[in-house]
């Protein structure tokens, strides 16, 4: 079993996510949320089970909102480093 580090950068970026739908429609936001600890989850259950985006780079995708959640398999822990918008350029998904 691995263990789920979700580091403060991710956690920035999927509150300015959840603020954002919630301000588009109450409760969206926690939509956003509920998908997203369902991403969470799976990573941290079978992180083997996605491929390899850049180096030691995974992402697991979000179903309903176009985000991906970029993670590295570190000894036993999941490490996820940004949950990531699909319309920005691919470049800044490894940008802190």
């Amino acid at each position: 079993m691995y263990n789920l580090v979700i580091k403060p950068h991710a956690l920035e970026m999927a509150k300015e996510a959840y603020d954002w739908y919630e301000e588009q429609q109450e409760g969206l936001g926690d939509l956003f949320l509920k998908e997203l600890d369902g991403c969470f989850s799976r990573a941290e259950k079978l992180p083997l089970a996605y491929a390899w985006i850049r180096k030691d780079f995974r992402q697991v995708l979000l179903t309903t909102f176009p985000y991906v959640v970029i993670f590295e398999i570190l000894k036993s822990d999941v490490v996820v480093y940004a949950v990531f918008h699909t319309s920005r350029s691919p470049r800044k998904k490894f940008k802190k």
